[in-house]
Order: structure tokens, then C-alpha cells, then sequence
């Protein structure tokens, strides 16, 4: 009698079971048609309204939305991620209210909308020349129907977490980066046969520097293609910790692009080989940062209707960051802008258990955060502080975060 109660006691015990969660997965080609592209923009290089890439009429391979619909009992979250530098607070709202309108199924509250940073996608944000009304409407209606088709083919998986780190540099100069990549692999309970994989790395898509006039994802397009190829079901790439990181290389080439992704891919494969299950239920908590713009610029953008950000009639932004745990051993962060090393490393230490998925651009794309000591200290670099929004901004997200995930 007293082994079978000592069973059942280990059974209940959350960190000790498979997460018994559920997933569905779904992809979108978001590449604009002919007419789209006549009155959209390229975005990521240049100042803002400057070296506008508008009309661009080639694509060497196709941009994507890719959808993660995750549930456990009662709690979801959910991940829509566009291949583009970032996304606009008026279009995140306008895609959450799709949904709602469409089904109840999906809880828009713990519906993130992130971006994967290609400097080769279009301008979601307005600030380089923005996209036309036309396409906007459109991945509207594709982001509300992705996240709805993965809601529907959720079904029971497997989870396994490996990590692994690749070349990538400071480009602020600081012999500090973060090279770590985290992966979670989602696998059909029954069958064992690969659903999906999730990569979180921290690396700015820039091998395709300001010239190019091709659409692409970049490095991202040969990682994801690599690893499905291999492993088979669907690749989600966030990124991460990526203000100041990027991948080192002189060439700006799509067969760099390639190399590199490639190079990213088969690290992240022979790390599946060490991967450890994943134990737990799902958990999510909202943590809400409000902070003033100070950065007259950005202020400036916004009032003429170049910049899609939502401001009070304080000049503050409010968003909401999710962190989500799955079980004691992985948690995973989301994160409203491009935070830089300083920041952004002693953040995913603080976070609980071993595997740590930091995703940047998410929810928000409201430009850099930097440490306030680091703010104006790089002598011939100042790209960073341009996009940020307050030399103080850096800490006090920091300070939010951190009390709310101790």
C-alpha cells in the first residue's frame, strides 16, 4: 500500500511527469504579391525616412509567418513571428482583434507577436516608408487565420531542450556577447515523429547589408530550411538578446547568408543529440512595463504618423512581457525591443531553471535598450541610442523584470 501511494505522490508531483501540453504549428507565406510591392518598403538600414528600399520587386526566398499555438489544461500562449525588422504596436492590436473576432478558442491575452529582424523584410513600423494598405490588410487577416489553423491541429507532444553556442560577436566592441542558442523540440506523444522546433538565438540578420534589393529572411532562410530538412515538422526562429550581436563577415551575400545558417543549423542539430526532456506544466505571467519616451525623434516620428507606436498622453508606452515557465527547468521571456548584452545577460541569469529562451521584438518593437552606464560610451558608435527611447529605459525594464521574476 505504501508504494502505491508513494507512486501516486510522484506522479502529481508537476516536475516529474512529461508537460503533458498540446501544440500546433502552422506557416504562412507572406512575400507581397506584385502589386503589394509597388507601394511597400524594404526596412533596417539608415536613418529613419532615409535609404528608402520601396517597389523592390525581387525575392530570393519567400518571407514567412510562422505560428506556435501552445496549451496546457487552461493556460495557452501562443506565438505569431513575422519575417520583418519589427512590428508596429497599431498592427498588433488590429491582428489580436482579428482573432477575437474570428474564435474564442485562442487567449489573445497570451497571443505574442514578434518579428525576426531580417533587415531584408518589409517595414511593418512605418519608419523607412512603411507597407501599403493593401498588404497590410491582408497579413491581418493571414497572422488572425495562422494562429487559428495551429489552435486546431494541437495535439499531444514530447518536449526535449538542448543548447549550444555559435560564432556570434559584439559589434559595440565588448568582448562579451550571448552565442548561446536554446532549442526546444516538440515531438508527437504517440508517434515520437518531429512537430516542430523552436530556436532562440541572439544575431542581427544583416549578412544582406543596404544594398541589397532581394526579399529574404537571411541567415534565418538556410537555418530553418537545414533543420526541417534533417529533422523534419516546422522551425519558429525568435531572437534574442541581439542589440549589439551579430554574425562577423565582410561578405553581405545571400551564399554568406546561406553558409552561415547552414553553419547554425547542423550546431543546433548535433545538439539535439544531448537534449534532455522537458518536465512540467505550462505557466504564464504578465509582467507590464510603462515608461516615457524622452527621445525627440522617435517623438517626432510618431506624431507625424511615420511611426506605428502607441503613446499616452504622457509620451509613455505601456506593454505587457509574458513569462512562461514549463515546469521548473525552462522558462522563457519575452521581450519589447532589442536589448544589448549588458542588459540583456544578467536578465536570463536571474531566470529560473537551466534552459533560458529570451525572445526579442516581442510584443513591441520599441528600438534599443541599453544599460544607462553604457548610454553614449562607445566613442564613433551611436546607432543604438538613436533608437532607443530613454537612456533609462534599459534599467528600469531590468529593475520591472527582475522583481517580478524572483
Amino acid at each position: 500500500m505504501k508504494t502505491l501511494s508513494f507512486i501516486f505522490v510522484f506522479l502529481c508531483i508537476p516536475q516529474f511527469a512529461f508537460a503533458a501540453l498540446k501544440i500546433g504549428v502552422w506557416k504562412e507565406n507572406i512575400t507581397p504579391t506584385l502589386s503589394e510591392r509597388s507601394t511597400s518598403c524594404m526596412g533596417g538600414y539608415g536613418l529613419p525616412l532615409t535609404n528608402p528600399r520601396c517597389g523592390i520587386t525581387d525575392a530570393h526566398d519567400y518571407l514567412s509567418l510562422r505560428a506556435l499555438f501552445m496549451a496546457n489544461n487552461d493556460t495557452q500562449f501562443s506565438l505569431l513571428v513575422f519575417d520583418t525588422t519589427g512590428v508596429g504596436d497599431a498592427l498588433i492590436n488590429d491582428i489580436r482583434q482579428r482573432v477575437s473576432m474570428l474564435t474564442n478558442k485562442v487567449d489573445v491575452d497570451n497571443l505574442i507577436i514578434a518579428a525576426t529582424h531580417t533587415h531584408a523584410g518589409l517595414d511593418y513600423q512605418g519608419i523607412w516608408g512603411g507597407i501599403g494598405s493593401e498588404y497590410r490588410s491582408r497579413i491581418v487577416d493571414i497572422a488572425a487565420r495562422a494562429i487559428i489553423q495551429a489552435q486546431s491541429t494541437a495535439q499531444g507532444v514530447k518536449i526535449f531542450a538542448a543548447q549550444t553556442h555559435v560564432p556570434v560577436s559584439n559589434r559595440r566592441g565588448w568582448g562579451i556577447v550571448d552565442d548561446s542558442v536554446t532549442t526546444l523540440f516538440f515531438d508527437n506523444r504517440k508517434t515520437d515523429q518531429p512537430i516542430a522546433t523552436l530556436v532562440n538565438l541572439s544575431a542581427h540578420p544583416t549578412i544582406l547589408d543596404g544594398n541589397n534589393i532581394q526579399y529574404s529572411s537571411d541567415y534565418i532562410d538556410s537555418l530553418r530550411t537545414n533543420i526541417e530538412r534533417e529533422r523534419g515538422g516546422m522551425v519558429i526562429f525568435v531572437n534574442g538578446i541581439l542589440g549589439d550581436a551579430q554574425f562577423s563577415t565582410t561578405e553581405r551575400t545571400i551564399e554568406k547568408a546561406n553558409e552561415i545558417g547552414k553553419l547554425v543549423a547542423n550546431t543546433i542539430l548535433e545538439s539535439e543529440k544531448a537534449k534532455q526532456r522537458v518536465m512540467g506544466t505550462l505557466n504564464v505571467s504578465t509582467i507590464t512595463f510603462t515608461h516615457p519616451v524622452s527621445n525627440t525623434a522617435i517623438l517626432q516620428l510618431q506624431q507625424s504618423g511615420a511611426l506605428d507606436i502607441n503613446l499616452d498622453d504622457k509620451n509613455q508606452i505601456s506593454v505587457d512581457l509574458k513569462y512562461v515557465q514549463i515546469g521548473r527547468y525552462t522558462s522563457l521571456l519575452t521581450f519589447p525591443g532589442e536589448a544589448l548584452t549588458r542588459l540583456g545577460l544578467p536578465i536570463k541569469y536571474n531566470m529560473r531553471g537551466k534552459y533560458h529562451l529570451f525572445i526579442g521584438l516581442a510584443n513591441a518593437s520599441y528600438g534599443y535598450f541599453i544599460p544607462s552606464d553604457e548610454f553614449g560610451q562607445i566613442p564613433g558608435r551611436n546607432t543604438e541610442e538613436r533608437f532607443s527611447m530613454d537612456k533609462h529605459a534599459g534599467d528600469e525594464i531590468k529593475r520591472v523584470i527582475d522583481s517580478s521574476i524572483k
